[in-house]
C-alpha cells in the first residue's frame, strides 16, 4: 500500500485564476526581466544575517499603541454583546466614530449609510476597488503609489494608468496639468491614491490637490483616497482633504485608520467614508470575504481621535525628529538624494548615483539584506520607483541608526 506523505495536488489539477495570475504583474519583465511576484519572491529568499533591522514597517514596539485600544478590546470581550455585528459594523460604534470622521474631513458623515467599518484599511482598499472597478476600466493611478494598489487592479482586471509625481524640497507633491488630461483622454474613470503618498512620504501641493478634484468633476469619475497617515504631517503642512473639495463628497470614498499613526496595525481596523451606494457595495463585497470585520477588533476603535491633541503632537514631534535624523544622513551618502517627506513616516532614497546603488532597486535591497537591513525596494511602488527604496522611520532611534550604518556602507561600497 503507498502511504501519501504530502498534500501536493495532482500534477495539472490545480491551476492558478488567471485574475491571480495577473496580479504577478508580468509586464515589469520589461524592465527587471521578472514579474514582480518573482522579484518579490527572489528578495524573500535572499539571505540575511542574524539580527536583521526590518524597515518595512513600523516598529510598535517602538512606539505602542495608545493604551485605550487594549483597553476597549478587553471592554468588548468581557461585555460580549457584539461579536456579530452588522457586515458594516457596529452601530453604535459607528454613532460615535461619525463625528469625528466628520470634523476630520470637513464633510459630514451619515453613520448609517455613509460609514462602514473594514478589516484594516487594506481591506477597506480591497472593498472599495472591489466595488467599482469593472474588467476593461482604466484607473488614473500615481507613479509611485502603494504597492498594492496596481496589484488589485490587475485582479479586477483594470488597467492603470499612471500619474508622473514630482516633490519638491519641503515633502509637497504635484503633477503636471498634462498628465492629468492625458488620464481623462486616456479615459480613466476611477482615481486611486494615497495621501500622504506611500511611499514617499509627500503631502499634495494645494493647486495639486485642487487639481485632482477638478479632474474627478469635471470628467464624471469617482476617486479613492487611502487617508491613513493623514493625522501625521510635519512643518504644518497645509493638508486638503479631496473630499472636502467641491462636489467631491458624492464622489470620493476615503479610507481611515489607526494602523500607523497610532501603532494599531495588530487590531486590523479600520473605516471607510463614501457615498451612501458605494458603501451598500463595500458591504457586499466584505460580506463575502469576511462577512464583517472582527466583532471584538472594532471594540478597539471606541477612542479613536477621541481628546487625543496633545498626544499627537508629541508623537507627530517625534517622527519628525526621527526624519530629520534619517534624512540627513541618507543625503549625506554621496550620490544619494532624497526629498524630506512632508508626512506619514516613509522617505524613498534615490540611490542610482551612489557608488553601491543603481537602477537596479532589485539588487540594491537583495545587497542591503545580506548586510542586515530589509527595505521595499522600488519596483514594488511603480515604474517611477526604479533605482529607490523605501524606508519606514517609526522606529527606535538606536536601530534606526544601526540600519543606518549599515546602509551607508552597502551605498558607499
Amino acid at each position: 500500500m503507498v502511504i501519501m506523505t504530502t498534500t501536493e495536488a495532482a500534477p495539472g489539477l490545480f491551476r492558478t485564476p488567471p485574475a491571480l495570475d495577473a496580479t504577478a504583474l508580468g509586464h515589469y519583465a520589461a524592465t527587471y526581466g521578472r514579474s514582480v511576484l518573482e522579484l518579490d519572491q527572489a528578495l524573500a529568499a535572499a539571505p540575511a544575517p542574524a539580527g536583521l533591522i526590518d524597515l518595512t514597517h513600523g516598529d510598535t514596539r517602538a512606539f505602542l499603541p495608545p493604551a485605550t485600544a487594549a483597553a476597549d478590546f478587553d471592554a468588548g470581550v468581557t461585555e460580549n454583546t457584539e461579536a456579530y455585528t452588522p457586515y458594516r459594523g457596529s452601530a453604535a460604534l459607528r454613532s460615535v466614530l461619525a463625528p469625528r470622521l466628520a470634523g476630520l474631513l470637513g464633510r459630514p458623515v451619515d453613520p448609517a449609510a455613509e460609514l462602514i467599518i473594514t478589516p484594516g484599511t487594506q481591506g477597506g482598499l480591497f472593498a472599495a476597488l472591489s466595488a467599482l472597478v469593472s474588467p476593461g476600466d482604466v484607473v488614473a493611478l500615481p507613479d509611485p503609489e502603494y504597492f498594492m494598489s496596481e496589484r488589485i487592479l490587475a485582479y479586477l482586471g483594470a488597467t492603470a494608468h499612471r500619474l508622473p509625481l514630482a516633490q519638491d524640497s519641503r515633502g509637497l507633491l504635484s503633477i503636471a496639468p498634462q498628465a492629468l488630461d492625458d488620464a481623462a483622454a486616456a479615459g480613466a474613470r476611477l482615481l486611486v491614491l494615497s495621501h500622504p503618498n506611500n511611499p514617499t512620504g509627500g503631502v499634495y501641493a494645494p493647486e495639486t490637490a485642487r487639481a485632482l478634484a477638478g479632474l474627478v468633476t469635471g470628467h464624471d469619475m469617482l476617486a479613492v483616497v487611502d487617508q491613513l497617515y493623514c493625522r501625521l504631517i510635519f512643518d504644518g503642512a497645509e493638508y486638503i482633504h479631496l473630499a472636502a473639495r467641491p462636489g467631491m463628497a458624492g464622489r470620493t470614498v476615503t479610507l481611515a485608520g489607526p494602523s500607523k499613526t497610532e501603532s494599531m496595525s495588530g487590531y486590523r481596523v479600520g473605516a471607510a467614508v463614501g457615498p451612501a451606494p458605494v458603501v451598500d457595495a463595500m458591504e457586499r463585497v466584505l460580506s463575502l470575504a469576511a462577512l464583517r470585520t472582527a466583532g471584538y477588533g472594532q471594540q478597539a476603535l471606541r477612542h479613536w481621535m477621541a481628546g487625543d491633541r496633545s498626544w499627537l503632537a508629541d508623537r507627530t514631534a517625534a517622527h519628525q525628529a526621527l526624519r530629520d535624523q534619517l534624512v540627513a544622513r541618507l543625503t549625506a551618502i554621496p550620490g544619494v538624494t532624497v526629498a524630506p517627506p512632508a508626512g506619514s513616516s516613509y522617505v524613498f532614497p534615490d540611490v542610482c548615483a551612489a557608488p553601491g546603488g543603481g537602477p537596479d532597486d532589485h539588487a540594491v535591497a537583495v545587497a542591503l539584506k545580506a548586510a542586515g537591513v530589509l527595505v521595499s525596494p522600488g519596483y514594488q511602488f511603480g515604474p517611477a520607483g526604479r533605482g529607490r527604496f523605501r524606508i519606514n522611520f517609526s522606529q527606535d532611534a538606536a536601530r534606526l541608526a544601526r540600519a543606518c550604518d549599515r546602509i551607508e556602507s552597502v551605498l558607499r561600497a
